[in-house]
C-alpha cells in the first residue's frame, strides 16, 4: 500500500509539475518574444529618426548607414525601396539578395502599418524575427527593417528554461523525499495495525497496537485495541463454556451426540463412541456412515420429522458382547424461536446392568415371597389344627409345636439373612473396621462349629500361618463370612473333613483364605450361578438342612466390600474348594 500511496504522490507531483512547465514555458516563450518585439520597436524607431536626420546629408550612404548601426545594435538592418529592391543590408550584399516586394512585413510597412514576422530567411538559411516600419523622405520611399535570429532568442529562452528545469528537478526530488517520508509516516501506524491484525488472525490475541496519533488513525487503533480485548474476552468465554461442556459430556456415563437435520454428527462424547463400538473421530460424518443400526436411525428420523421426544430400546453387539441400549432423541430448538430447529440430541444409555438388576429384584421378590410363604403356610396350617382342637394326642400336638418352632426359626434366619444382605449391599465402605488377627477370627468360628462337625463325624481342620499380618476388617463381618462357608461345607459333607487354610499371597499384600471339604461336590453347570440369591443346587436338600439360599450371596458381597475376589472349584462326588483373596489393608 505504501508503494501505491507513494506512486499516487509522485503522480500528483508529476502532473502538477507538467502542467506548471507547460504553462510556464508558454508564458516565458510569449514573454520573451513580446519583449523582443518591444525592444525591436524601440530600436527601429530610433533608427528611423537617425535615418531621417542623416538622410539629409549630402554624403549619405545607405550601405554605410546599415553597416554602422547594424554593428552598434547587433541587429541585421535592411533598407528597402518601395519597389522591393534592397538598398542596403548589414549582413549580406544587396546585389545578391532577392526582391522583397512580396515579403509580408515589407508589404504591411508600405501600407503604413509597422509589422513583425518570423520566417525562414533564404539568404541566411535560418529563421529570423523581422520588424519593418515605413520610411518616407524626400526622394525616397520604402521601409527600414531590423532582423534578429530566432536562434538567439531561443538560446536566451533555453537559458531561462534550464534554470527553471533545474529548479523543477530539485523541487521534484525534494518532493519525492518529502512524499516518501510522509507516506512512510502515514503508513507506519497502518503497518503496525496490519502486523497486529495478522498476529491476531493467527490466534495470538495478546497483542495490542501502540500508536500515539490523535487523528483518525489513532482513533482506529484505539477501536482496534478495544475490539481485540472484546474478542479475546468473548473467545475466553466461549473456550470456557466449551471446556465446561466438554467436561460435562466427558463425565457423563451416557453417550451423547448432537445431530443436525442433515444427519451429520455435530459433536459427541467418548461414551457415545464406545457404546456403538466406533473408531476414530466421527464428528462431521453422516450418522448412517458410522453405524447401520436401523432402530437408531429411525429414532433420529422420527424425532426430526415429528419434532418431538422419542425413546426406544434396542440390542447391539459391541466388541462381541450383546448390550441393551436405551435410545432417547430430543429436538434441539432455538432458545428464542421455538419453531427454529437445529437437529436432535441423541442419548444412548447402557441399561444392560439395570435390566439385569431389575430382573434380579423381581426374582428376589418372587423368591422371598416363596421362601416366606412356605413356612408361613406350614405354621398357619398347624396353628389352625391346634386352634380347632382336632388334635387330642399330646405327642402329636407336641410334634406340631416343634414343627412350628422349626419354621419360625427358619423365618427368623431368612429375615436376618435378608437384612444382612441388604445392609452389605448398601455399603460402599465398611466404617466399623480395625486391625485383627486372622487366627482369632478363625478360632471363634472353630469354637462355634466344631460341635456341629463332631456330631456329623466330620473333622474340622484349621491351618493359620503363624506370621500373618493383621487384617483390616470388621471382625463380626469376617466371622460371618467364615461361618457361612464352613457351615455350608459341614452341611454338604457326609464324611471326611472340612479344612480352613489362611496364608499370605506371594506378594504378601493379600490374605489367601481357602475352605475345602470332602463333601458331595457341585456339578459344573451350577458353579456360575452358585452365588445368586436363593439359588440352590438341590432345593429339597437345602431346605431340609435349614438353608435360606442367601449364605453364599452374603459371602460374595462381603468379599467385594473388602475389594477381594472369590472363586470356587468343585469335583462332583469328591468335594468343593472356596478360594478367597482379600487385601490386608483396604484403606
Amino acid at each position: 500500500m505504501q508503494r501505491k500511496l507513494l506512486g499516487t504522490y509522485i503522480l500528483v507531483i508529476a502532473v502538477t509539475v507538467l502542467v506548471t512547465v507547460v504553462f510556464s514555458w508558454t508564458s516565458v516563450y510569449n514573454h520573451f518574444y513580446d519583449q523582443v518585439e518591444v525592444e525591436s520597436d524601440t530600436q527601429i524607431s530610433l533608427l528611423t529618426r537617425i535615418f531621417e536626420y542623416e538622410y539629409t546629408k549630402e554624403d549619405f550612404d545607405f550601405q554605410e548607414f546599415a553597416n554602422r548601426y547594424g554593428t552598434e545594435t547587433g541587429l541585421r538592418i535592411t533598407i528597402i525601396n518601395k519597389h522591393g529592391l534592397v538598398m542596403a543590408d548589414s549582413v549580406s550584399k544587396p546585389s545578391q539578395m532577392e526582391n522583397h516586394k512580396n515579403r509580408e512585413e515589407f508589404r504591411s510597412a508600405l501600407r503604413g502599418t509597422p509589422a513583425t514576422s518570423i520566417r525562414y530567411s533564404s539568404t541566411l538559411s535560418m529563421y529570423m524575427f523581422y520588424n519593418a516600419v515605413p520610411l518616407s523622405e524626400s526622394g525616397f520611399e520604402g521601409a527600414i527593417r531590423v532582423a534578429l535570429p530566432v536562434e538567439s532568442i531561443n538560446e536566451l529562452i533555453w537559458q531561462v528554461a534550464n534554470s527553471v528545469f533545474i529548479g523543477i528537478a530539485i523541487g521534484f526530488f525534494l518532493s519525492f523525499i518529502i512524499a516518501y517520508l510522509m507516506s512512510n509516516r502515514f503508513m507506519s501506524p497502518i503497518n503496525e495495525l496490519t502486523k497486529t491484525a495478522k498476529l491476531i488472525a493467527s490466534g495470538d490475541y495478546d497483542n495490542k497496537v501502540y500508536i500515539d496519533n490523535q487523528d483518525q488513525i489513532g482513533a482506529m487503533a484505539e477501536a482496534f485495541n478495544t475490539m481485540t480485548f472484546t474478542m479475546r474476552k468473548n473467545i475466553w468465554e466461549i473456550e470456557t463454556k466449551n471446556a465446561e461442556l466438554e467436561s460435562i459430556l466427558t463425565s457423563m456415563d451416557a453417550g451423547i451426540a448432537a445431530i443436525d437435520e442433515n444427519y451429520h454428527i455435530i459433536l459427541c462424547n467418548e461414551p457415545f463412541v464406545e457404546l456403538l463400538g466406533l473408531e476414530g473421530n466421527v464428528e462431521g460424518k453422516v450418522f448412517y456412515e458410522v453405524t447401520r443400526n436401523t432402530v437408531l436411525f429411525s429414532v433420529i428420523e422420527k424425532s426430526i420429522d415429528e419434532n418431538e421426544f422419542v425413546s426406544e430400546e434396542t440390542k447391539l453387539k459391541v466388541n462381541g458382547e450383546e448390550v441393551l441400549l436405551k435410545l432417547s432423541a430430543t429436538p434441539i430448538r432455538d432458545k428464542k424461536d421455538k419453531t427454529k430447529r437445529y437437529g436432535v440430541l441423541l442419548s444412548l444409555e447402557n441399561v444392560t446392568t439395570l435390566r439385569k438388576l431389575e430382573n434380579i429384584r423381581r426374582d428376589f421378590v418372587s423368591n422371598v415371597t416363596h421362601e416366606l410363604k412356605t413356612p408361613l403356610t406350614s405354621i398357619k396350617g398347624f396353628v389352625d389344627l391346634l386352634k380347632k382342637g382336632e388334635v387330642d394326642d399330646e405327642a402329636t400336638r407336641t410334634r406340631f409345636l416343634e414343627i412350628i418352632d422349626i419354621e419360625t426359626e427358619r423365618l427368623t434366619a431368612l429375615i436376618e439373612d435378608i437384612l444382612s444382605l441388604s445392609e452389605i449391599e448398601s455399603m460402599r465402605l465398611d466404617k466399623k473396621t480395625g486391625y485383627y488377627k486372622v487366627g482369632d477370627i478363625v478360632g471363634e468360628v472353630e469354637e462355634i462349629l466344631h460341635i456341629k462337625a463332631e456330631n456329623k463325624g466330620i473333622e474340622l481342620i484349621t491351618m493359620v500361618q503363624p506370621d500373618l499380618p493383621e487384617l483390616n476388617c470388621n471382625f463380626d463381618r469376617m466371622k460371618q463370612l467364615l461361618i457361612n462357608l464352613v457351615d455350608n461345607s459341614i452341611k454338604y459333607t457326609e464324611a471326611g473333613s472340612v479344612t480352613v487354610e489362611c496364608k499370605t499371597s506371594r506378594d504378601g499384600n493379600y490374605l489367601q483364605l481357602n475352605v475345602m471339604d470332602t463333601g458331595i461336590g457341585i456339578e459344573q453347570e451350577h458353579l456360575e450361578r452358585l452365588f445368586e440369591r436363593f439359588y440352590r443346587v438341590d432345593k429339597g436338600r437345602s431346605r431340609k438342612l435349614g438353608g435360606t439360599g442367601l449364605g453364599l450371596s452374603i459371602v460374595k458381597h462381603i468379599v467385594e466390600l473388602y475389594n477381594g475376589t472369590i472363586d470356587v472349584s468343585s469335583v462332583y462326588g469328591q468335594g468343593t474348594k472356596m478360594k478367597i483373596r482379600i487385601p490386608f489393608d483396604i484403606a
